[in-house]
């Protein structure tokens, strides 16, 4: 015993040399390990004089192990010592030892430990051995003599920790060590054991030790008070709940120290599973509401907290008793519980509505699930009677006023730019998790988790949720308008304008269907005589929602000066554009509201952000309704038509340009398309756009020009990484010089975001064109007064990339603006393109690919056959950048996962040119050498289940490609021998050589038909023989085909109608070869194969899909 106190100490010892230290440890786990440690340990932990501390704790754990993990090991005479040598401790330590009000010197973890261990004996003996456990244990506590009537407190404190252990152990599912079946159907049988036998004498001992400790010690009361609540869920509830028992844990609970224990208990009394009836009766019983009434609730916010839990489970338990025994649901109860359940709800509902509205939000919080199931219980009610009764109105509206209160900014709360209403529209607000006020954050969770209940609401009740909100938004309006013209200080709190005005927002989202502004009556229409409602118009009288807008907008509210209210002005003005259709004489004040400092030029830079946004929504919505103030708009915002581009005064020595990002100018570009989109007006003559777009466009287009001369001075190694060193401070030539190309980066940006907001010339061409006398052709260029100035800015830019493209924000910049110019110039941007591309495919990065991927597809679909010779020159450098990329092996998971994306658009690429009839140009004279290499990458990817969506993309291209190639050699297909074996079809096909390809197919140098049709591909016939057909069959044998997983499924039907293009391209033919040739060499039968060609050629393409599964399924088994 003596060495495991000096390798405990050496153990623990901070000072120990390190070599000692590590013996000492494992000559402790030796002990821990050995057969008889534990008795060596256990005598050690009863010595007197007792070990130190540390010692003691470490032979609690020895013995503590073998009970749990090795109890198995220990026979019955050991078990019996065990029980021995802990009562004869026990009889020492705790009673022999024992005077009035004293505890035990162990530290409190000790008492703890040995309690736990003695909870592991009783579990093991319980049912065999130590049967009178209780029996001993409440003799134990029983009154001293010389202790005048009173227990003995030593070992009560004991016995309480012994029955905190036992839970643990035996009871407490969340905390029970036992997984096993026997262990758990041990502690079933020890509980059955103990409600039998030993419960009824705890209960009584567990009332005897509360009225006792109520005078004596409240921390054992407290105990006790938990004691009884974890016990409570299993045991005989009249055992607690009677007359005596309950007025005890009511004493606590109205005036004591420990009321927050007292209302945890009663928690858990609710909380008890029972009946419906006999839970309905237990409530009744505890008569909870009254005594909540009496409460002094008013001074600790901890314990309101406490009640409101309480209040929330009963609630929560007579709820789900309305459900269950209500009628319609279940007529197996008596029709009183019903009602009975109701009222006592109804009787709650008071106090809940008290918490609802406690300035503590946790108190609020408390009760939110019992809000819940009232308004569910409602919505049931409603359900089932078609309209709610007045006295649930009544309910509602209180609720409603509660649930308002709740959402006012508190007095000590500052507000913050986030999006209103958690909404996912958030672009230039503060993100939430830039916040660091943790009450902040907290209140804008509460905000969202009222706004549930608010719909709730709204969706039970629309009439009562827009009188409510007339009258809330109305009155606080009225009365800042009242204040302000009165000429006095303005006492109006922003908190009740932020209140009103989040409150109308909300209500968008709140009602069901699109927001009525002003009442139309319903008139009888032509169609049928139906009656139809005809749109609202301008003057119509308003709804209470279109009133509270006009009284919003005139108020001049947006004035009022604190942030939150100007930001909700705007957001509500966005959110109810509509409105201004029938008030058009809104619209001046909220565009004057918009490009003051309200707005556009608000001093707070994250509500200046916000307001940039909204600008471009509320421009692009009510864009032709803008036109008459488009002029007073434009000369508003042009000082804020500027571009700034700071970077940090110290770039670190990972800086990289390429991945800086600046959130306030990404969001500005919002209000440069705004711009654009006033401008591109179709009403304002083309002479007008052009001043407009001059004034606008011009000076960017010269600070680019002075970027540019500046940038010559920028040396070639640069890229926009500092690289190794220190970094970089403001003012040095390397700084500067990044500042340049990042100024640069935004110019462009920011004049392609203007374009961003001018229509698609060719569409308004043709639209033109289509009105228009058949006689003339269309112009689909942008050959108008704008069009020259955004042929200005793609010189500019191809300029700018020309000489910048090594630096990645260029690059991107540059194909963004040219993205736009598309759409301005039309096929007078065509020029422009081989340079533009060459510059952007030089030193492109695997994202910059994977992105400029969909737009040499934009391009494509956008110009089709007219970009046909530009394509064919381009095509090739692009595939060979492709499989560069494709081809490297993946450094780490974000490189993998930028090739995964890089696959995907690549063959979205291709699937675009055979959409948009340019595959032609796959098969050019400069191309057609490829067409092999480009085909096998399709077939790679086809057969790789590694990624099964883009398997699918690669067999939908196969298929595209059949239905364009799919008809050449319909002769040579004639002439294929029967004989042709397996082996011959894996080298090439039987009989389909390249000779004999070149000898039947017309045009196989890609020339096209002397009546101009479709070109036909060289090796796409064989091709088709040799691979296709072979991995429409070998893929989905597979092993890792899934033919349970969803995608895969999908794969297997793209398979499928590429096989049935196939027979419909080649006809006769290819059925023959399929049955004759190919089945066979796979060993298929000839019957099934005869069968499987006749499936292919007979059955429609859904048939064909499902028989083509089964097919495969057969095979696989």
């Amino acid at each position: 015993m003596d060495h495991i106190e000096e390798a405990v100490a050496c153990a623990l010892s901070p000072n120990a040399d390190p070599a000692l230290k590590q013996q000492a440890m494992q000559y402790c786990e030796q002990v821990k390990a050995s057969q008889d440690g534990w008795q060596s340990c256990l005598t050690l932990y009863i010595r007197e004089p007792k070990s130190t501390p540390e010692t003691r704790m470490f032979c609690l754990q020895v013995v503590e192990e073998v009970l749990m993990t090795r109890s198995n090991t220990l026979d019955e005479s050991r078990l019996n010592y065990f029980r021995q040598t802990f009562m004869d401790y026990i009889q020492r330590e705790f009673v022999n030892g024992g005077v009035d009000n004293t505890l035990s010197t162990d530290p409190s973890y000790l008492k703890n430990k040995f309690a736990h261990a003695v909870a592991l004996l009783f579990r093991q003996t319980y049912l065999k051995s130590w049967t009178t456990f209780f029996s001993e244990m409440l003799a134990l506590i029983a009154p001293l003599p010389q202790s005048s009537g009173k227990s003995n407190m030593k070992m009560v404190d004991l016995f309480l920790r012994i029955l905190m252990s036992i839970d643990e152990e035996v009871v407490n599912t969340l905390t029970s060590r036992t997984s096993s079946k026997e262990e758990n159907t041990l502690n079933i049988n020890i509980k059955d054991r103990m409600r039998e036998q030993d419960v009824p004498r705890l209960a009584n001992a567990w009332y005897e030790l509360l009225t006792e400790y109520k005078e004596r010690s409240l921390d054992f009361a407290e105990m006790l008070l938990r004691i009884v609540g974890v016990y409570v869920a299993w045991i005989d509830i009249s055992l607690i709940v009677n007359e005596r028992f309950v007025s005890v844990i009511y004493g606590f609970l109205v005036s004591t120290s420990i009321r927050n224990a007292a209302a945890d208990c009663l928690t858990d009394i609710v909380k008890k599973g029972m009946k419906p009836l006999d839970k309905l009766q237990l409530i009744s019983i505890l008569g909870i509401v009254d005594v909540l009434q009496q409460l002094d609730l008013s001074s600790d916010s901890e314990f309101r907290e406490r009640v409101a839990r309480l209040v929330n489970n009963l609630g929560l338990q007579l709820c789900q008793i309305w459900q269950d025994t209500n009628p319609q649901a279940n007529s197996n109860y008596p029709p009183t519980a019903n009602p009975t359940a109701y009222t006592h709800i109804s009787h709650l509902v008071p106090i809940l509505l008290q918490f609802l509205r406690d300035e503590d939000d946790s108190v609020s919080e408390a009760v939110f699930g019992f809000l819940r199931e009232t308004l569910n219980m409602f919505k049931t009610i409603k359900k089932a009677t078609g309209s709610l009764p007045q006295e649930q109105k009544v309910l509602m509206r209180q609720i409603l006023e509660s649930i308002v209160m709740k959402m006012k900014y508190g007095e000590d709360m500052e507000w913050v730019c986030v999006a209103i209403a958690g909404g996912q529209e958030s672009v230039g607000t503060i993100g939430e998790d830039s916040i660091g006020d943790e009450d902040m954050l907290n209140f804008l969770e509460l905000r969202r988790e009222l706004k549930r209940f608010y719909d709730q609401i709204a969706t039970l009740s629309a009439s009562l949720t827009t009188a409510f909100l007339h009258s809330a938004v109305t009155t606080t309006l009225t009365t800042y308008v009242t204040e302000k013209a009165s000429g006095a200080t303005l006492t109006s709190d922003w908190r009740d304008l932020e209140l009103a005005l989040y409150l109308l927002y909300l209500y968008g989202e709140a009602i069901k269907g699109v927001p009525q502004f002003a009442i139309v009556p319903p008139s009888v229409g032509a169609n049928g005589g139906k009656i139809v409602h005809p749109v609202a118009q301008p003057g119509a009288p308003l709804t209470p929602l279109g009133e509270c807008l006009f009284e919003m907008v005139k108020s001049g509210v947006s004035s009022y000066p604190h942030p939150s209210v100007s930001a909700n002005f705007f957001e509500i003005a966005c959110r109810y554009n509509n409105f201004f259709d029938v008030r058009p004489d809104c619209i001046p004040d909220v565009l004057e509201a918009f490009v003051d400092a309200r707005g556009l030029h608000h001093p707070i830079a994250a509500n200046r952000a916000r307001a940039w946004y909204l600008f471009w929504r509320f421009s692009k919505d009510l864009k032709f309704k803008l036109t008459p103030y488009v002029e007073t708009v434009l000369n508003s915002v042009q000082d804020v038509l500027t571009v700034e581009a700071p970077l940090p005064p110290v770039l670190n020595s990972d800086f990289d340009l390429s991945t800086f990002k600046d959130s306030a100018f990404e969001t500005k570009t919002y209000l440069f398309e705004a711009v654009g989109l006033l401008i591109s007006q179709e009403s304002i003559p083309a002479q007008q756009q052009f001043e407009y777009l001059s004034v606008v466009v011009n000076p960017l287009l010269t600070e680019i020009q002075k970027n540019l001369e500046a940038c010559q001075s920028i040396q070639q190694s640069s890229n926009g990484c500092i690289g190794g060193g220190s970094g970089v401070a403001a003012g040095s030539p390397r700084h500067r010089d990044l500042e340049l190309v990042w100024v640069l980066h935004h110019r462009l940006m920011a004049v392609g975001s203007v374009a961003k907001g001018f229509p698609d010339v060719m569409n308004i061409k043709k639209a033109a064109a289509n009105a228009a006398a058949s006689g003339g052709s269309p112009v689909v260029g942008g050959s108008g007064p704008c069009g020259q100035i955004f042929k200005q800015v793609a010189e500019i830019t191809v300029v700018a990339l020309e000489t910048l493209s090594r630096f990645e924000v260029i690059r991107s910049a540059s194909r963004f603006t040219f993205g736009r110019l598309i759409n301005c110039l039309g096929q007078d941007v065509q020029p422009y393109l081989p340079t533009l591309i060459t510059g952007l495919l030089q030193e492109c990065s695997i994202a910059e690919l994977v992105e400029f991927l969909p737009f040499m597809g934009q391009v494509a679909h956008k110009f089709k056959t007219t970009i046909m010779s530009i394509l064919d020159g381009l095509l090739f450098p692009l595939v060979q950048k492709v499989f560069f990329f494709l081809n490297q092996v993946p450094s780490g998971t974000d490189e993998a996962m930028a090739l995964a994306e890089l696959r995907k658009s690549y063959l979205a690429f291709l699937m675009g040119l055979f959409s948009s009839e340019l595959e032609n140009v796959l098969i050019t004279e400069t191309n057609s050498p490829h067409l092999d290499l480009i085909m096998q990458s399709v077939l790679h990817y086809a057969q790789d289940m590694s990624d099964v969506p883009v398997s699918r993309m690669a067999f939908g291209i196969l298929l595209k490609a059949v239905n364009s190639w799919g008809g050449q050699g319909e002769s040579s297909a004639a002439a294929i021998p029967s004989s042709t074996s397996a082996a011959t079809i894996a080298n090439g096909g039987g009989g389909i050589t390249k000779k004999t390809i070149a000898s039947r197919i017309n045009g196989s140098n890609g020339a096209t038909g002397p009546n101009g049709e479709k070109m036909e591909a060289p090796g796409f016939y064989q091709f088709m023989y040799e691979h296709i057909l072979r991995i429409t069959f070998e893929v989905p044998m597979k092993s890792n085909f899934d033919l349970a997983d969803g995608q895969s499924v999908l794969v297997l039907g793209e398979i499928a109608g590429l096989q049935k293009a196939m027979a419909l391209k080649q006809g006769e033919a290819f059925l023959t070869f399929l049955s004759q040739v190919y089945l066979p060499s796979i060993h298929c039968p000839a019957e099934l194969a005869q069968e499987y060609a006749q499936a292919l050629q007979q059955l429609e393409a859904k048939q064909f899909k499902k028989y083509f599964q089964a097919f495969i399924q057969r095979s696989r088994s």
